[in-house]
């Protein structure tokens, strides 16, 4: 039996998953692993909110994977300790992950590629980090140039597209640790995650939504948007499926509905700056803990505890601050115009 660790990450779906593809590969068994790492679990930056709809999550992708002959399994502790013990347990041969660009899992996998057979593959962004570059080799800071070198490589499509797999040979000899079920999603936040949400959000956008994207994403007060980031976070939806789905429209619906094509065209607009800002992230890792120029962590700020305070609270008396931090509060979303 040759086995293998898929490790999921950021990647929280069947559909469209280049691990999952890769790990089902040259594989008789596959081990879906997710790791509670406590240097994000308890990390300051990781709401509660955030660790309900991630846990959530977890329980929407074992009952997907239960319906096709496997099952998650979820350990908690530091990757560089959990794998070693995990590869010894199921005899695999390897572990095949999605590349994550922030600096922390940068420098994690870093180490983890010294001591363990983890082999990185695919990417959150559309395209990924050295895919998109200037002439001379060099990153690119300013995004209208980066679109336009984005848009003018090669499209993908939907025959890119990965369908999920009817059968994921799950052997049931290795204990998981039971997902978590604390903290709780509040009532208040208006997303049930999971990837088939994720799909469902997709379609009703593409299908509704989309004809009016290109006036009212920018209305703070509307529901004009996708609804779909925090699936995008969590990879609950592949941004390849999200691209490929704004192309289609504003290829068919270029005569048929202008407003379509509109929204869609601003859409994938959208999109593209996601990106951008993973290649940011992956080039000039400093970004995460500081100014992009160097210049500006010399700015001297007040740090009022009062000020911040009440900015947390939406107490500010500005009220388009006041409502964006109470919707925040309330729901763990944020309109990005806000």
């Amino acid at each position: 039996m040759t086995a293998t660790i898929w490790w999921i990450r950021r990647d929280l779906r069947l559909k469209d998953n280049i691990a999952l593809h890769t790990a089902l590969a040259e594989a008789t068994a596959v081990y879906p692993l997710f790791i509670l790492d406590p240097a994000l679990w308890q990390s300051d930056y990781v709401g509660s909110k955030r660790l309900a709809f991630l846990l959530d999550g977890l329980r929407a992708l074992d009952h997907d994977l239960r319906q096709r002959g496997s099952r998650l399994l979820l350990r908690h502790g530091r990757p560089e300790t959990v794998l070693p013990q995990l590869l010894a347990e199921t005899g695999a041969a390897r572990v095949v992950a999605e590349v994550d660009y922030s600096r922390y899992a940068k420098t994690r996998d870093g180490r983890l590629a010294a001591q363990t057979p983890l082999q990185l593959v695919g990417s959150p962004a559309i395209r990924p980090p050295g895919d998109v570059l200037k002439k001379d080799g060099t990153p690119y800071t300013v995004f209208t140039p980066f679109s336009r070198v984005w848009k003018a490589l090669p499209l993908p499509h939907q025959r890119d597209l990965l369908p999920a797999p009817s059968h994921i040979p799950t052997p049931t000899n290795i204990a998981s640790e039971p997902i978590p079920t604390d903290p709780v999603l509040p009532a208040s936040v208006p997303f049930v995650a999971g990837e088939t949400e994720a799909q469902r959000r997709l379609v009703r956008f593409l299908q509704v939504g989309v004809n009016g994207y290109a006036n009212k994403r920018d209305v703070m007060g509307e529901s004009g948007t996708s609804g779909l980031s925090p699936y995008l976070r969590f990879g609950m939806v592949s941004g390849r499926e999200t691209a490929v789905s704004a192309l289609e429209i504003i290829a068919e619906r270029i005569a048929l509905n202008p407003a379509a094509r509109a929204g869609a065209d601003t859409w994938l607009n959208e999109l593209i700056w996601r990106d951008f800002y993973i290649h940011i992230l992956h080039h000039f890792s400093h970004v995460s803990r500081g100014s992009f120029r160097p210049q500006w962590d010399a700015i001297q700020w007040r740090n009022d505890p009062a000020e911040f305070a009440a900015w947390c609270a939406g107490e500010t008396g500005y009220p388009v601050v006041d409502a964006a931090m109470r919707q925040l509060n309330n729901t763990g979303w944020m309109h990005n115009r806000a």
